[in-house]
């Protein structure tokens, strides 16, 4: 059932892009034909992408994706209108950024930092996934909500670059160059290697973790000597407790996200919000605190839309939720 629902959503979307060929033109006819409701259905998904285009040129469009998403979602999404409309609403909202989606296309942002130094600014919003290549070759895939900063040329004896958010790196082999990413709380250093390493502004730990090669973990402030960390390792540094925790873990439960999987292992409801908000660009809200203790073992997919990962959540946690625009009340 879920993969006719993409299909019909593929469809729809190629068919208002204008991007459908004759046989998929032909495919949503017959399905249109079916009944009057998937008639209506489209009707009402076309009506709302015409009356979305007034909002936004071309240039913005390829410039700022998220607040065409916002706008949208302001204008149509009232309180009221029932779950298969708000699905398709969003749906369609998220046509927009179809082409940013896991692609090496991102949202650029230079902007001059002082008068000797110009610093880039990739920027991927909540709801997206992007992937870009810094000038020495380095490969960095950004997770939602994660910003990375640095400058284009890379000069000097050191590669260096600021994150926020979370970020997989394939860092290319340059002995004479270490390559450096700083966050607000830790450094990391290495030679070359694939690592994984969250450190979201505003959450409580920063978690490196390390699948090939070496790095040295290092707490801003700390006299102590950087943190070796081998591959199949990870250290979580709690930011409260200035506390270190560090072990084998199962690096792929880390990574996945960079090819759009989400697995979680006995995770708690707490973390999986997190998660969530970023991933789909919701508000999520405890009716209950004490959900924040259920714990959830499963995978959601990117491309999976948010009603499909509630479900998920409803039927192996017992919860219950309701829908408003973005917010999302759990019960």
């Amino acid at each position: 059932m879920q993969e006719e629902h993409d299909q019909v959503d593929l469809l729809i979307s190629n068919y208002l892009s204008g991007e459908a060929t004759q046989d998929e033109k032909d495919e949503l006819n017959r399905w249109m034909a079916q009944s009057p409701a998937n008639e209506r259905l489209f009707k009402e998904s076309q009506r709302i992408w015409e009356k979305s285009r007034p909002y936004f040129s071309q240039l913005e469009i390829i410039a700022d994706r998220e607040k065409i998403k916002d706008q949208i979602i302001k204008q149509f999404s009232q309180p009221g209108k029932s779950i298969g409309l708000n699905y398709y609403l969003i749906r369609i909202a998220a046509m927009l950024a179809l082409p940013l989606i896991l692609s090496i296309g991102w949202y650029l942002d230079s902007r001059q930092m002082s008068n000797d130094s110009q610093l880039c600014e990739v920027i991927t919003p909540k709801g997206q996934i992007s992937k870009c290549v810094l000038s020495d070759g380095t490969l960095v895939w950004l997770n939602a909500n994660t910003t990375l900063t640095y400058n284009p040329a890379l000069k000097g004896g050191i590669r260096e670059v600021n994150l926020d958010g979370e970020a997989y790196f394939e860092v290319s082999t340059n002995k004479d160059k270490p390559f450096i990413v700083n966050t607000k709380q830790v450094k990391i250093k290495v030679l070359g290697t694939v690592f994984n390493l969250k450190a979201y502004s505003g959450e409580e730990k920063v978690e490196a973790t390390l699948e090939e090669g070496s790095i040295e973990f290092s707490i801003d402030g700390c006299p102590n000597e950087p943190i070796k960390v081998k591959p199949g390792e990870q250290v979580i540094f709690d930011i409260a407790k200035k506390k270190i925790i560090m072990g084998k873990v199962e690096t792929y439960l880390h990574m996945a996200w960079k090819d759009g999987k989400y697995v979680f292992k006995n995770a708690d409801l707490g973390t999986i919000i997190l998660e969530l908000e970023k991933l789909y660009d919701v508000r999520i809200h405890l009716e209950n605190d004490s959900l924040r203790k259920l714990h959830f073992r499963g995978m959601f997919e990117y491309e999976q839309n948010i009603f499909s990962a509630l479900e998920t959540l409803e039927r192996t946690t017992k919860i219950k939720y309701r829908m408003n625009g973005r917010d999302i009340w759990l019960q």
